[in-house]
């Protein structure tokens, strides 16, 4: 398949929580081509083929649009005539059709150029089993069974994902999407808040995918000084720099056969992206001072509080590594947003105390009540404070927000003295308090603030801190 060129599509034709993307489309060849004309007679039934369903375009995106699929075809290409017109410079007029048949859901190509992909399988005719990936040019339309389509919650969806807990409608959406995500080698990007569990929704994706009996290696590109990136990535050989004593392999080979986490991907620097792209698009590294290609076997899951879209809009991410990072893009929910989350989170993080406590009411809705801009992180780190400090057995509001006998809730920044002051003055202050907090471990300070250790060693020389 022709590389992806940078101009031909525009943001809002990806689709940035591919709910359609849950997995490898897998198809049923056409058989007994007797009468090309009547499509019915090619194929087989099969029990486990789509009896109806949607065609989507631009999935999670202000302008997605559904196409039903009826027993009359429909039509994708850029013939004016199509049902489903498509600018792409790469698609041929009649491109491919979909409709319903006796045997399921049959897709044809329509004698394209360029081909039509199902599941990343150039096709000519078959059956679509469900979820499928469909690429035409340039451009990725996704199909959903009719069973798949309504992705509210129904109240069958899971509480948990792994370690990750939650019974709002939020979470228990999106734990429904991981669990259909999780068996698939489709990468996955999760984009969230600080302290929201990406790295627990992670490793859970990792433990429930075929790769779960290798390694889950991690990989935080906001934790590790630029200059070291490409070697603990890629490796390095034998003399590649001053020190490399010897040849060292990176995080792609730890990864073999298993899962690579790339968290605060955002942070990665435009000068490595190439190199991150290459390696995803060949499925080989090269180490660092070295010419061998060594071939990888990886799924990738990667992590950012940042907006990648936003990122590649003002040129601070590359398009094209957005693109193969981001097939599934799944939103991971503040706190805030999801309060009725916070009691069964209390129950959970009390059960991993070194002793028993119990939780009044008043301290519940204080808890429930409070914004929690460090989200479920900060709730965890909070109980394991008052259940340290707290002389009893049964913590109060009283226990909470501050290590002082008369403790309170944190004032919330609305409620702070702010105008009129510079904004240096107030990111001065905000890195100075965070760092006390921290007692001064400035990668911890780091992740707090939401910002890469390498941009905090900037401010604090810029203020002199």
């Amino acid at each position: 398949m022709a590389s992806r060129p940078s101009d031909s599509r525009t943001l809002h034709q990806v689709p940035i929580i591919a709910w359609a993307s849950l997995g490898p489309a897998t198809i049923h060849s056409a058989l007994g081509r007797k009468n090309r004309n009547d499509e019915t007679l090619l194929l087989d039934a099969d029990p486990r083929s789509a009896k109806s369903g949607t065609l989507l375009l631009g999935v999670g995106t202000p302008g997605e649009q559904r196409f039903p699929v009826g027993t009359k075809a429909v039509v994708i290409g850029k013939d004016p005539d199509a049902d489903i017109v498509l600018s792409d410079p790469a698609v041929s007029r009649r491109h491919c059709e979909v409709r319903r048949t006796a045997a399921g859901v049959h897709i044809r190509d329509l004698g394209s150029r360029n081909g039509t992909i199902v599941g990343g399988v150039p096709m000519d005719s078959g059956l679509l089993f469900h979820a499928s990936t469909i690429r035409v040019g340039e451009t990725d339309l996704y199909f959903l069974s009719e069973e798949e389509e309504d992705v509210e919650v129904t109240g069958s969806e899971p509480t948990h994902f792994g370690a990750a807990v939650g019974v709002s409608p939020a979470m228990r959406k999106l734990f429904a999407l991981l669990e259909r995500l999780a068996p698939t080698d489709l990468s996955i990007t999760l984009i969230g808040e600080t302290g929201t569990g990406k790295d627990v929704l992670a490793r859970a994706l990792h433990s429930r995918s075929t790769r779960k009996n290798n390694s889950f290696v991690v990989f935080d590109a906001g934790a590790v000084a630029a200059t070291l990136i490409e070697s603990r990535l890629f490796g390095h050989s034998k003399g590649a720099f001053t020190g490399a004593v010897s040849d060292q392999q990176g995080q792609f080979e730890a990864a073999n056969k298993g899962t690579l986490f790339l968290d605060e991907i955002g942070e990665l620097g435009l000068e490595l992206q190439p190199k991150l792209l290459r390696a995803l698009e060949q499925r080989t590294v090269v180490r660092l001072g070295g010419t061998a290609e060594i071939p990888v076997d990886v799924r990738i899951i990667s992590a950012t509080n940042r907006e990648l879209a936003t990122e590649v809009a003002e040129g601070r991410f590359r398009e094209d590594l957005f693109f193969r990072l981001g097939v599934a893009v799944v939103r991971v929910p503040p706190l805030r947003d999801r309060r009725e989350d916070i009691p069964v989170l209390i129950e959970t993080f009390a059960k991993d105390l070194p002793r028993p406590v119990t939780f009044s009411d008043a301290a519940i809705s204080l808890l429930s009540a409070h914004p929690w801009p460090g989200n479920v992180r900060e709730l965890k780190n909070a109980i394991a404070l008052a259940a340290a400090v707290s002389q009893t057995d049964r913590l109060e509001p009283s226990d909470f927000f501050s290590s002082s006998p008369n403790r309170k809730p944190e004032q919330t920044l609305d409620a702070l003295p702010l105008a009129g002051r510079t904004l240096d003055s107030i990111e001065a202050n905000a890195i100075k308090q965070t760092l006390i907090d921290c007692n001064g471990n400035k990668t911890r300070a780091a992740k707090a603030l939401g910002i890469a250790s390498s941009t905090l060693y900037e401010k604090l020389k810029k203020y002199d801190l």
